[in-house]
């Protein structure tokens, strides 16, 4: 897992990224330099969101990932406040990007705790 919190710009579901989009849906920006993991052929990051909320207090907790054949499928929790909550009316955009193995993934998909979709992306192989 290499970002767990809060995203801008990401659209609902799953996306594919790359370091410098990760510094970006972060808030900064990726310099690179001597040994700056600009990209990495061999690591497959995406990114999972269910979009802008209206308060804290919603996010994703890793729970598994497993891969059957050329699929790979992430499970998360995804978890909301209370709904007696006092929060701040503020918007939130909640997200976790998770790294996998990429060789041989065609396919990713996400599920939360109830097994409902979150989000599914085919795989094309890393430019050379």
């Amino acid at each position: 897992m290499l970002n767990y919190g809060q995203c801008t710009g990401l659209e609902p579901g799953l996306t594919i990224v790359d370091y410098a989009t990760l510094a970006s849906i972060r808030g900064s920006r990726l310099i690179a330099g001597p040994g700056t993991p600009s990209a990495d052929p061999d690591v497959l990051l995406v990114a999972l969101s269910r979009g802008a909320q209206p308060t804290p207090g919603y996010g994703f907790t890793l729970q598994a990932v497993s891969r059957e054949r050329a699929q790979a499928r992430i499970r998360v929790n995804w978890f909301s406040p209370p709904a007696d909550a006092v929060l701040a009316q503020v918007i939130t955009e909640p997200c976790l990007v998770v790294g996998l193995p990429r060789a041989g993934i065609e396919r990713v998909e996400a599920l939360d705790q109830s097994g409902v979709p979150i989000g599914s992306v085919d795989v094309t192989a890393p430019a050379r």
